[in-house]
């Protein structure tokens, strides 16, 4: 009993002090943890919603007034009549890595790396280091770098033309593919000029006044009111206005059967939010895949060009190889980078069998600081090889790193070596045939 009561006064009289060095052996071991990269037992400890975990860093502050270097372009003499631009919005080498290995191994190819010219793409925005998809895709969709947020604007809210604006006054006819919201930023900043991103009853207005031919993935909730059970604020019911100038497909069987004579707009809206919804697997077999997407935007684009268009521009996003990375999930991020893989296989295939067409595969940003490790820290002799994300717990974020390039066709030695997102843009011009303005080829 004399025992009990001496421990206990000790531990009353040093209660705060052995708290104290609780939480300090805690937080101890929970770093080193962290820093053996032991990610599936770090990733099962909670944490508040929202909160980024806490990671040895370097925080330096960068020089200022830095100048773009633009990439000389090599004079592309054998023009492209048409491109097929693929982004795989958070895609780096680790992801590209990753999928191969867990698709066939060490040894396995992809079909982004069957494309003979290759480079490497940096990424900063006019604001930033670490950029988002609404600047990166406005530095693709214009060769101008802006603010992160913004879309088809420069820095003062000057509008930016776009590529889809530039080349329908030469008789090219564009179309929009996303496997996210049709008003995500990235198909976003190629029909739309918006001061931030999250303006979306003003982009989907905007998209469906562009020169967009074709759009196509989810985002029916964008379209109609609150009142509806969308997210509109401003009351209005866009399905129902767009009808007399589009044709509104909802289901991904309306894609085969579509009546190519019809010349008007078409909008694809075949889900609430996003396309193949991880939470809904249900829904997945009545929405298209991206290659099903890219597939009647092919055929819709050699329709306009046998009835008088110069050639075609389609830009496809695979958006969901961003959100794998946002929740740090490797399973999703399979399922998205199969998913893309399979369109660049099929732009691949049709460049192939028609010389005129350009096709480049790239990415806006790396998101989640993707790993590739040993199983155990230390041993490089193991077969096992351990996946893990560097950027948080549970919610990454992008990175600054750059990202790949891969081209094939007319104009694709452009795209080797180093080069700044808005070159992209510059090498894509110079791949056209720009030299007279025909004037818009839809009637």
């Amino acid at each position: 009993m004399r025992i009990m009561t001496t421990l206990f006064n000790f531990l009353k009289k040093y209660a705060l002090v052995i708290l104290i060095a609780f939480c300090i052996g805690a937080f101890v071991g929970y770093k080193t943890l962290e820093r053996l990269g032991i990610a599936a037992l770090i990733n099962s400890i909670p944490i508040p919603e929202g909160s980024i975990a806490d990671k040895d860093a370097f925080v330096k502050t960068l020089p200022e007034g830095s100048t773009l270097v633009q990439k000389a372009l090599s004079p592309v003499d054998k023009k492209a009549k048409n491109i097929i631009l693929l982004i795989a919005d958070g895609m780096s080498l680790s992801q590209v890595t990753s999928y191969r290995l867990l698709q066939g191994g060490p040894d396995a190819r992809l079909s982004m790396d069957k494309f003979p010219i290759s480079g490497i793409v940096l990424t900063h925005s006019a604001d930033a280091i670490v950029t988002d998809s609404a600047s990166s895709a406005t530095a693709f969709s214009t060769g101008q770098k802006t603010n992160n947020g913004a879309l088809g604007l420069d820095q003062n809210k000057e509008v930016l033309e776009n590529l889809t604006e530039k080349i329908h006054d030469y008789g090219y006819v564009s179309s929009l593919i996303s496997t996210s919201e049709i008003t995500h930023a990235t198909p976003a900043a190629f029909a739309s000029h918006v001061d931030l991103r999250w303006k979306t009853d003003e982009i989907s207005k905007q998209m469906m006044d562009s020169n967009v031919m074709t759009i196509l993935g989810g985002g029916r909730h964008f379209f109609i009111t609150e009142e509806m059970g969308g997210n509109r604020e401003d009351g209005l019911n866009l399905m129902e206005q767009i009808k007399g100038s589009h044709t509104v497909l909802t289901k991904k069987e309306e894609l085969s059967t579509f009546d190519t004579t019809n010349k008007e707009k078409v909008v694809g809206l075949f889900a609430d939010e996003h396309l193949r919804d991880i939470e809904r697997p249900e829904n997945h077999s009545s929405e298209p895949t991206t290659s099903e997407m890219l597939d009647f935007a092919i055929n819709r684009s050699l329709d306009f060009n046998q009835n008088g268009c110069n050639g075609f521009f389609i830009m496809v996003e695979g958006s969901q190889v961003d959100w794998a990375g946002h929740a740090n999930n490797v399973d999703y991020l399979v399922q998205e980078m199969k998913d893309f893989d399979d369109a660049v296989s099929m732009a691949h295939k049709f460049a192939m069998e028609n010389e005129d067409t350009l096709v480049i595969v790239t990415a806006d940003h790396e998101t989640g600081g993707l790993l590739i490790e040993p199983e155990t820290p230390t041993n490089y002799t193991s077969p096992e090889v351990k996946f893990s994300f560097n950027t948080g717990i549970g919610y990454g974020s992008h990175t600054g790193v750059p990202v790949p390039v891969y081209a094939y066709g007319p104009g694709s030695e452009n795209f080797t070596g180093t080069l700044d997102n808005t070159d992209i843009y510059y090498a894509m011009v110079e791949a056209l045939d720009l030299s007279s303005q025909s004037g818009s080829c839809v009637k």
